[in-house]
């Protein structure tokens, strides 16, 4: 599956990390949890495994700085998750648990996906349509054989720009709005790690 690549992760992995990222593949259903209007992009799905990274790992792999250069959306929304000390209090029950990773990382990206929605409604048509069209092939429009037009594909570097510039100040100019959603996973996290230990966790059998 194109979406499991790990070629295309934000991160530098490791042989072990990247065995660990291809097992996310037979955990799918949790992607069918990403918001319904993004969750058939590709964008949306790197996005999540960007941030299971981060959740899963005790100490998160080394940023691939070519990446972050190509892939502008998801690097801008890891950057986001990277510096909160709220969603880092989420690693308490998240780190070396595949499942809590990935719910927790579906819930933020969620959070992110929400605002993102308001942003890419005040793009005009064509800008918004481009973006669609190409919302996670910046690594292969960076490609050798685009080269005799230009080094980049500006258009969509220029479009994306936009978007995070609107998106970074759309969270800035909201910020009880943007905390309370943060609030809103760990206390979604809290509550699911209850209910996950009280399900699956063995009996304590009274002698």
């Amino acid at each position: 599956m194109k979406d499991f690549d790990t070629s295309n992760s934000l991160f530098i992995l490791k042989e072990q990390q990247m065995e660990q990222f291809k097992q996310l593949e037979h955990f799918d259903y949790f992607f069918h949890l990403i918001r319904h209007d993004f969750a058939h992009l590709s964008f949306a799905r790197y996005s999540v495994k960007d941030v299971w990274m981060y959740f899963y790992f005790e100490e998160e792999p080394v940023i691939n700085s070519e990446h972050a250069l190509i892939f502008l959306l998801r690097n801008f929304i890891l950057n986001e998750v990277l510096i909160s000390p709220k969603l880092k209090r989420l690693k308490k029950v998240t780190v070396g648990s595949f499942t809590n990773a990935l719910m927790a990382s579906v819930m933020t990206i969620n959070l992110y996906l929400d605002y993102l929605r308001e942003v890419l409604g005040m793009l005009p048509e064509d800008q918004y349509d481009l973006y669609m069209k190409f919302e996670n092939s910046s690594k292969q429009l960076f490609n050798d054989r685009f080269y005799e037009y230009e080094h980049y594909p500006r258009k969509l570097v220029q479009i994306e720009t936009i978007i995070i510039k609107r998106l970074r100040q759309h969270l800035e100019d909201n910020p009880v709005k943007y905390n309370d959603c943060q609030q809103k996973v760990i206390r979604f996290m809290d509550q699911y790690s209850i209910i996950k230990r009280e399900l699956y966790e063995p009996l304590s059998l009274k002698k």
